[in-house]
């Protein structure tokens, strides 16, 4: 079989069976580069070895094509800064692979692949690598030492570049992401219209197109606004007094009681208790409030209120049974109709109220937003994804933590 003959036959299989990968690859440049020792691409065109290509089924061609417009996608060529080349395309390699299997292809047998690292960006995996990220360092040409361009042997990435070979400038690399933002759309929309769109690539297309935030990012904004509650005329808003027009400002009183439901069903171990509770104790410094907190799984199991006196607020494993989603949302009416807002960290594993209780609501969730089924979805509020770091166990303990990791007895007011 002629090389040229098996690349044309793992391009039609492509068209035919994964619209969306090959919508992708037909918007770039295909060429013969036998100084490349498998494949790579830059964003804009992919080069490949014949000698590689012609030492494959053709069925591992396919594989090796969508993952290179996978890289692609994910805009890795514009994302690399100063991160170790050889480094940064085996975290890509990882941060992709899954997605590619998931959609029904065959990873080659030494593409790199780990379950732990499932839905996790190039970026956080490039820190949880083993040996030290900063341990071998680039060149301003973005040459690194001993670099090794394609780790899994699938088809590598390098940084994009413009015509003259120099890396793109900011305005350059900020038009080049418009451009892979408007051809996801198109492929998605091609193998949509096909009904050859999985879920998950459907999922993925939302996320890249419409990234989300940080999940400290958003509980940092969420308890931001809950806490901007009013206009005050006494403290005009500075942007408009310059004009001569004076404007209302938002001013803070601090927060009304905010609750806090922690889901105790068994899928909230106390490392994630760890992690949330260091965050929202930073963000309370700003925004001191006194904090209900509601531990809940098929029921109400305990109640504590924490004053800013007794920061910080310490969080426990302990329940698990059931998981309803809806006693919280009782108990506030009951307990706290004036609270400003309701924080619950869940897997969002159960049924939720099908009512808005009218009180601003972010919902935490251990539970990756593709993993997520539609019944479970909340009729309301924001959801923001909380990821612990990989390989972290969730050892669950029955005496409280602090987000130092020490234990301490608790003196707080709890309530059966």
């Amino acid at each position: 079989m002629e090389r040229s003959s098996k690349l044309a036959k793992a391009i039609a299989r492509l068209v035919l069976d994964h619209p969306f990968f090959a919508t992708l690859l037909l918007d770039m440049q295909l060429s013969e580069d036998r100084k490349t020792r498998t494949a790579c691409t830059n964003g804009r065109e992919l080069r490949y070895n014949p000698g590689f290509i012609d030492s494959l089924r053709v069925d591992q061609v396919v594989f090796v094509l969508a993952h290179l417009v996978m890289h692609v996608a994910h805009r890795h060529p514009l994302r690399r800064s100063a991160r170790n080349p050889g480094r940064f395309n085996k975290a890509g390699d990882y941060a992709i692979n899954g997605i590619l299997k998931e959609a029904g292809l065959s990873l080659l047998p030494g593409a790199l692949y780990k379950k732990e690292y499932d839905g996790l960006a190039a970026e956080q995996i490039y820190e949880y690598l083993p040996g030290s990220p900063d341990g071998q360092n680039s060149d301003k040409n973005g040459i690194g030492e001993q670099e090794e361009e394609d780790p899994g042997g699938c088809g590598g990435f390098e940084d994009a570049r413009d015509e003259n070979g120099n890396l793109l400038s900011k305005t350059d690399r900020q038009r080049e992401e418009a451009r892979v933002t408007l051809s996801l759309q198109r492929a998605a929309q091609a193998a949509r219209a096909q009904g050859k769109l999985p879920g998950s690539i459907e999922r993925l297309v939302q996320e890249l197109v419409h990234p989300s935030l940080d999940w400290r990012e958003m509980l940092r904004i969420f308890i931001d606004h809950t806490a901007r509650n009013d206009y005050s005329w006494l403290h005009p808003n500075r942007r408009h007094i310059a004009g001569g027009i004076y404007l209302p400002s938002f001013r803070s009183q601090g927060l009304k009681p905010l609750v806090l439901a922690v889901d105790t069903s068994g899928s909230i171990g106390q490392a994630e208790l760890n992690q949330f509770q260091a965050e929202l104790n930073d963000i309370l410094q700003s925004y001191p409030s006194l904090v209900h907190v509601v531990y809940c799984d098929s029921r109400i199991s305990g109640t504590v209120t924490v004053t800013p006196e007794e920061y910080p607020v310490e969080l426990r494993a302990a329940g698990f049974g059931g998981t309803d989603l809806r006693p919280p949302f009782e108990w506030v009416d009951k307990n706290v109709p004036e609270a400003g807002c309701i924080i619950y960290l869940t897997d969002l594993q159960g049924e939720s109220p099908e009512v808005d209780p009218g009180i601003p609501t972010l919902w935490v969730s251990t539970t990756k937003d593709r993993d997520l089924p539609d019944c479970y979805r909340p009729k309301f509020g924001r959801v923001a994804t909380l990821e612990p770091s990989p390989g972290t166990v969730s050892a669950v303990s029955k005496s409280p933590i602090l987000s130092d990791g020490h234990s301490k007895p608790r003196k707080k007011r709890w309530k059966k």
